[in-house]
């Protein structure tokens, strides 16, 4: 089966075809010694649903990037500001849009193919030492931002849609990608760290086979380690939050799988000793 192109682009995934659940698309310019990615951001399901999100976002729960515009402007400010910050993201490109995107939402980026973080910490075939070392990586890295983020107040340091699904390791680096969301200014910043501290350990601990996911576990937390900023973001999550925090306590209390409560509960466990 011949792949797709549009625009002499190759088509990597195109979101957009299901109008019930929308997505981007995203493009490659394959072109020998001057590969770049293409995201073109898209409204996300139907104008109703678009609506309500929106409407959801600024009103409840206080985050930003909903229309494709909003995503497009807040990914090139994190792309930037985390650069800036020395935090490994695809470089930002300033390159012309082709003219079948003339005036769309897009922003072409360097390109960087590897193995998802998440798919690695799980292949048998990579020793475990060298899943655990990358393990350790990431951890330093997330606690090293998140001191980052409370020290300047920035929530735009702080990632939204966090799992090590969104990590990929090129070339010896491990490079964070989908930055198009944000925790709004009025969102407690311990807040916005327990979800993204728990939202990753939990990405990890699910992913890991069973007999492994001490040993990956403790490698994050060991990489982390800011045991005293650690401390406290975990007890924010666990314990602190008011109303929505309460909430969502009680709803991952009810999950069948490993939660995010879970996660921060796990966390406080191996910081006592347990």
């Amino acid at each position: 089966m011949s792949e797709r192109r549009i625009a002499g682009l190759r088509v990597l995934q195109d979101g957009g075809r299901d109008d019930r659940k929308g997505g981007n698309l995203l493009l490659l310019d394959d072109t020998p010694g001057g590969e770049a990615f293409l995201k073109v951001y898209r409204r996300r399901g139907t104008a109703l649903r678009q609506a309500s999100k929106a409407f959801s976002y600024r009103v409840i729960e206080r985050k930003r990037g909903v229309t494709a515009r909003e995503r497009c402007a807040l990914e090139r400010r994190h792309l930037a500001l985390w650069r800036a910050e020395g935090f490994d993201v695809p470089a930002l490109l300033d390159r012309p849009l082709p003219d079948a995107f003339a005036g769309a939402a897009a922003l072409w980026m360097e390109y960087c193919p590897g193995p998802l973080l998440y798919h690695f910490v799980c292949d048998r075939d990579v020793p475990l030492v060298v899943r655990t070392e990358e393990t350790t990586r990431f951890g330093r890295t997330l606690g090293d931002r998140q001191g980052r983020a409370l020290e300047s107040g920035d929530r735009g340091l702080v990632m939204k849609h966090a799992s090590i699904k969104h990590v990929i390791l090129h070339e010896g680096r491990q490079v964070s990608f989908d930055l198009e969301g944000a925790y709004a200014d009025a969102w407690p910043m311990l807040d916005a760290l327990a979800d993204e501290l728990a939202a990753n350990l939990r990405s990890l601990l699910r992913v890991a086979r069973r007999d492994e996911r001490d040993a990956l576990g403790e490698a994050f937390l060991e990489g982390y380690g800011r045991a005293a900023q650690l401390a406290e973001i975990a007890d924010f999550g666990v314990r602190g939050g008011g109303l929505h925090r309460a909430v969502r306590r009680l709803a991952d209390r009810r999950r069948r799988d490993f939660s995010e409560y879970d996660t921060l509960v796990w966390v406080e466990s191996r910081l006592a000793g347990g």
